[in-house]
C-alpha cells in the first residue's frame, strides 16, 4: 500500500508540486502569525517593551479597580490611588519613603508644529519618576522650582532648545512657557513615549490623583517582608515587585494598540489563508481524483476493493501534507521575518520586539499543514471508493456526467441563505447584526455560486449556442466545454473565490467609511469645528473659550473613552450636557436632552434595552479605570452605529482619565455671524499651538474622510497576501486541470487542428471562464457590500468601489486564468500528438 501510494505521488510529481507549495504558504503563514503574536505577547510578559521598568525602588504599588476587564484594554484607564491609601501606604512599618506618579499630556510646542501625536504621546511627569526608573541626565540640572522642565534629549533635539532655554509645553490647561533646565538620556527614536519632567509638587498638581506609589524600605527592612505587610495592611492595591514593576506604567495607549492591532490583522489573515486554502486543496483533489477515473476503474477491475481506493486517495493526500509541514517551518520562519522587518518599516510594532519561532507555532503549522489535505482530500476519497468498476469505466470513456443532485440541491439552499441574509441586512438596518450579516451573505453567495457553477456554465452555454457556428475556434470552444461542464466550472471556481475575496478586502473599508461619513454628516449640526494637532487635541478650557466668541451661539467638546454595563464594552462621548441638542441632530426616544445634566446620563435606545435599562433609572457603568460610575439615565436615543452608546458629562469622568484633552469643539453660530471672521476669532482665542484648524462642516468631513485613508497600506498587504494566496491556488487548479487535457490536444491535431487553433480554442475558452468568474465573484461581493452599506446607515445604499483599483483587479485575475492556462497548453503542442495519445489511451 505504501509502495502504491508513493508511485501515485511520483507519477504525478509535477502537478502536486504546485500543491504542496500551496498548502506549505497556508500553513507558513499560520506559522508566522503565532511567531509574531507569541514575540509579542512574550515582549509584554518580560516586560521588554514596557516604556518604564521602575527598576529603582524595590516595591511598586498601583491600585486594584473593582472591574479589572476595561483597564486591560488598549482604551483602557489605570485606576487612580486616593490620598487615604498613599498615606497609609507611608505609614507601614518598615516604609522609608513614597514617591508618586500621575502622568498627564505635556508636549513640548515650537513654532512650527507639536512635537507628539497619534503615534507617540509625550507625557508630563514628576522628576520622581525619573530617579525611579533610573534617568541620568545628559545635560543641565533637574528641575527644581514650579515652571521648570527637563525633557527628552529626542524632543531636546527636535525642537532645538538646550538647557537654559524658554520653551512652550501644551497641557491640559493650555499653553505655558516653561524653562528647560536639563535634557534626560531617554531614547524616544525606539518607540518610547516623550517626556516633559516637572518637580513633583507641580506634577502633583497638575497631574491629580497618583496612579503608583514607589516604596523604598528602611535600611535592614526585607523588601519582600515588607511587601507582604503592604498587602496586608492596605486594601484594594496590588504590589509589584521583580519584572512586575514594569506593568504598574504604561500611560501612552500606543503599545497596546498596537500589540493589539497586530494580533488582530494576523488572525484575520492567518484564518482567511487557511479557509482559501482549504477551497483551494479541496477543488485540487476533486479535480485530481475525476482526472483518474479511468486508474481507479482498472484498479477496482483488478480486485482493489473500495476501502483500497480511498486508503490511496487519504495516503497521497498525507504524503503532500508531511512534505508540506516541513516546507511551512522554513516557509513560516521566512515569513515572520518578512513581515516583521515590514511592521517594523510601518511603525506599528511594540518596543523591544523581536520575532521568534517557537515550538508551539511550528507545531501549530505542522498540524494545519497534515489536517488540511486530509479534510480537503476526505469527500474526494469517498466519491473515489463508492465509483463502481464498470461505472468508473464508462465515466472515463464519456467525459460529460449527470449532475450531481446533491451538489445542486445543496446550492439552492445555500443560495437561500444568502438571500436571507440579505433580506436581514435589509429588514434590520442600523444595527451591528445587519452589517454582519450582509458581509457574511458575500461569501455564502460565492459558497453557493460554486456549488452551482455547473448549472451557471450549463445555462451560459445553452445562451451562448447561437455563437458557436460563427468559426472552428467559437465552435471547438463551445463543445469542449458543453462536453465537460463539471471541468469549467471547476477551472472558475477558485477564479471567482479569488476575484470575491479580493472585492470584499479592497472595497469594504472604503464602503464602510462612506457610510461613515454619511451618518456622521446627517446627525452633526455644528457650523464650525475646532482640532487641534492630530492625536494631540485641544485644552480642557477650549470649548469655554470658544462659548465666549463673538458670533457663536454654542459650543461644546468631545473625549471618547469606554464603559461598560453587565455586558460588553461601550464607546463613550464625554461631552457637556447642555450643548448636545445643539451640536448633534439626535432625537430622543425617551426622556428629554433638557433633562441631561452633570448627574444623568444618556444611552443608546438599543443598548439600554439590552441592560433593561429605562428613563429614570439609576444605574452602574465601570468606567475605563474599572472604577464604578452612578447616573440617571436621562434620555434613550437612536443616532447611528458610529455615534457611541453612552453619553457622559465631562465632569464626571475627564478627573479621573490620563489624557481628558478635547479631542474636537463643535461650535454652532449665531444666526447672521460670518463663519470665517468667527474662525479668524476662534483661532486667536484658543492657544493650541500651531496644529490648531478651525473648518466649516464641509470641509471637517473632508478633512475627517482623508485621515481614514492613512491605513490603506494594511488593505493592500491583506489583499496581497489572502487573494495573491488564493491566486497561488487557482493557477494550481487551472494547471493540473488544463495538464490533463493533453490526450484531447493530441486527438484534435491528429484530426487536423492547428497548434494556433488549439491554442486559440484553449485561449477563448480561459477569457470566457476568467470572464465569468470575474463577473460571478464581483456580483456576490458587491451585492453584499451594498447591502452592508445600507445596514450601516439604515436609509442609503452606500457603495464605494474604485474604478482604477476594480480595473486593475480584475485585469489581474484575467490575466491568471490566461497565462494559468496556456503555459500547460505551450508544454502539450510540443509533444508529438502520436506520443501524448498512446500514453494517456
Amino acid at each position: 500500500m505504501i509502495r502504491l501510494v508513493l508511485r501515485g505521488v511520483a507519477d504525478r510529481a509535477r502537478p502536486l508540486v504546485l500543491s504542496v507549495l500551496t498548502v506549505a504558504l497556508g500553513a507558513g503563514l499560520a506559522v508566522a502569525a503565532l511567531s509574531l503574536q507569541g514575540s509579542a505577547d512574550r515582549v509584554a510578559a518580560e516586560g521588554a517593551g514596557a516604556p518604564w521598568r521602575l527598576s529603582e525602588p524595590p516595591i511598586v504599588v498601583v491600585a486594584a479597580p473593582e472591574d479589572a476587564g476595561l483597564t486591560a484594554t488598549p482604551s483602557g484607564e489605570p485606576a487612580r490611588l486616593p490620598p487615604a491609601t498613599v498615606e497609609a501606604l507611608a505609614g507601614v512599618p518598615g516604609v522609608a519613603e513614597t514617591e508618586v506618579e500621575a502622568p498627564f499630556p505635556a508636549y513640548v510646542v515650537t513654532d512650527e508644529r507639536t512635537l507628539g501625536g497619534q503615534t507617540q504621546r509625550s507625557w508630563g511627569h514628576s522628576w520622581a519618576l525619573a530617579e525611579a526608573e533610573p534617568l541620568t541626565l545628559a545635560l543641565g540640572l533637574p528641575p527644581g522650582a514650579q515652571g521648570e522642565v527637563a525633557i527628552d534629549a529626542g524632543t531636546a533635539a527636535d525642537a532645538g532648545v538646550a538647557p537654559g532655554d524658554r520653551t512652550r509645553v501644551l497641557t491640559p490647561e493650555g499653553t505655558a512657557t516653561v524653562l528647560v533646565t536639563g535634557i534626560v538620556d531617554r531614547d524616544t527614536a525606539g518607540g518610547q513615549d516623550r517626556g516633559v519632567f516637572f518637580t513633583p509638587g507641580e506634577a502633583a498638581a497638575r497631574g491629580g490623583d497618583p496612579v503608583l506609589a514607589a516604596v523604598w524600605p528602611r535600611e535592614g527592612t526585607d523588601p519582600s517582608r515588607l511587601a507582604e505587610a503592604i498587602r496586608e495592611e492596605v486594601p484594594q492595591v496590588r504590589v509589584l515587585t521583580g519584572v512586575e514593576r514594569s506593568e504598574a506604567l504604561a500611560p501612552g495607549r500606543t503599545g497596546r494598540e498596537l500589540a493589539s492591532g497586530m494580533g488582530r490583522f494576523l488572525g484575520t489573515v492567518s484564518g482567511l489563508v487557511l479557509a482559501v486554502a482549504a477551497v483551494m486543496v479541496a477543488g485540487l483533489l476533486t479535480t485530481t481524483v475525476r482526472n483518474r477515473v479511468r486508474e481507479f476503474a482498472l484498479l477496482r477491475l483488478a480486485g482493489a476493493g473500495p476501502g483500497l481506493v480511498r486508503r490511496l486517495v487519504l495516503g497521497e493526500a498525507l504524503v503532500l501534507g508531511a512534505v508540506a509541514a516541513v516546507l511551512s517551518w522554513v516557509a513560516g520562519a521566512l515569513l515572520a521575518l518578512l513581515m516583521a522587518r515590514f511592521f517594523e518599516a510601518m511603525g506599528v510594532l511594540p518596543p523591544g520586539f523581536e520575532p521568534e519561532v517557537g515550538l508551539p507555532a511550528l507545531a501549530a503549522g505542522t498540524v494545519l499543514a497534515l489536517a488540511v489535505p486530509l479534510l480537503a482530500s476526505w469527500a474526494p476519497a469517498r466519491a473515489a471508493g463508492r465509483t463502481a468498476p464498470v461505472e468508473a469505466m464508462r465515466a472515463a470513456q464519456v467525459a460529460s456526467a449527470p449532475l450531481a443532485r446533491v451538489r445542486v440541491a445543496l446550492g439552492g439552499v445555500v443560495l437561500g441563505g444568502a438571500v436571507a441574509l440579505l433580506a436581514v441586512a435589509w429588514a434590520a438596518a442600523g444595527s451591528r447584526g445587519a452589517v454582519v450579516a450582509a458581509l457574511a451573505a458575500s461569501m455564502v453567495l460565492v459558497l453557493a455560486a460554486a456549488l452551482l457553477a455547473p448549472v451557471l456554465v450549463r445555462g451560459v452555454l445553452r445562451l451562448a449556442g447561437p455563437l458557436a457556428s460563427r468559426g472552428s475556434v467559437p465552435f471547438l470552444v463551445h463543445r469542449e466545454a458543453y462536453a465537460d461542464t463539471r471541468r469549467v466550472a471547476g477551472v472558475m471556481t477558485p477564479l471567482m473565490v479569488t476575484t470575491a475575496v479580493a472585492c470584499v478586502l479592497l472595497f469594504q473599508g472604503p464602503t464602510t467609511s462612506e457610510a461613515r461619513m454619511h451618518s456622521y454628516g446627517e446627525r452633526l449640526a455644528a457650523d464650525l469645528v475646532v482640532s487641534g494637532s492630530v492625536g494631540v487635541g485641544l485644552p480642557e478650557t477650549a470649548a469655554q473659550t470658544a462659548a465666549g466668541v463673538p458670533g457663536v451661539s454654542a459650543a461644546g467638546g468631545f473625549r471618547q473613552t469606554v464603559t461598560a454595563g453587565t455586558g460588553a464594552s461601550l464607546t463613550t462621548y464625554l461631552v457637556d450636557p447642555g450643548t448636545v441638542a445643539d451640536l448633534y441632530r439626535i432625537d430622543a426616544e425617551q426622556g428629554a436632552w433638557e433633562a441631561f445634566d452633570a448627574g444623568g446620563v444618556a444611552l443608546d435606545a438599543g443598548t439600554a434595552g439590552q441592560e433593561g435599562w429605562r428613563v429614570g433609572d439609576t444605574v452602574t457603568l465601570s468606567g475605563p479605570d474599572g472604577q464604578p460610575i452612578l447616573a440617571r439615565v436621562a434620555v434613550l436615543y437612536e443616532a447611528g452605529l458610529d455615534f457611541p452608546e453612552v453619553l457622559l458629562p465631562r465632569q464626571v469622568l475627564a478627573p479621573r482619565m490620563l489624557d481628558a484633552m478635547e479631542s474636537a469643539v463643535y461650535v454652532t453660530l449665531d444666526p447672521g455671524a460670518d463663519p470665517a471672521a468667527v474662525a479668524r476669532r476662534l483661532e486667536g482665542a484658543i492657544d493650541a499651538g500651531p496644529g490648531i484648524l478651525v473648518t466649516d462642516r464641509p470641509g471637517h468631513l473632508a478633512d475627517v474622510a482623508a485621515q481614514g485613508e492613512g491605513d490603506d497600506w494594511i488593505t493592500y498587504l491583506m489583499v496581497a497576501v489572502v487573494a495573491g494566496f488564493a491566486g497561488i491556488g487557482a493557477v494550481n487548479t487551472l494547471v493540473v486541470s488544463v495538464a490533463a487535457r493533453a490526450g484531447n490536444f493530441s486527438l484534435l491535431r491528429l484530426v487536423g487542428a492547428s497548434r494556433g487553433q488549439v491554442a486559440g480554442m484553449v485561449a477563448a475558452e480561459a477569457l470566457a471562464v476568467s470572464s465569468a468568474a470575474v463577473a460571478l465573484g464581483t456580483a456576490a461581493a458587491l451585492a453584499g457590500l451594498a447591502a452592508s452599506g445600507y445596514a450601516f446607515t439604515g436609509d442609503t445604499v452606500v457603495l464605494s468601489v474604485a474604478p482604477g483599483r476594480y480595473a486593475l483587479l480584475a485585469s489581474a485575475v484575467l490575466a491568471l486564468g490566461l497565462s494559468a492556462n496556456l503555459a500547460p497548453v505551450a508544454a502539450a503542442l510540443r509533444a508529438r500528438p502520436l506520443h501524448v495519445v498512446s500514453a494517456t489511451g
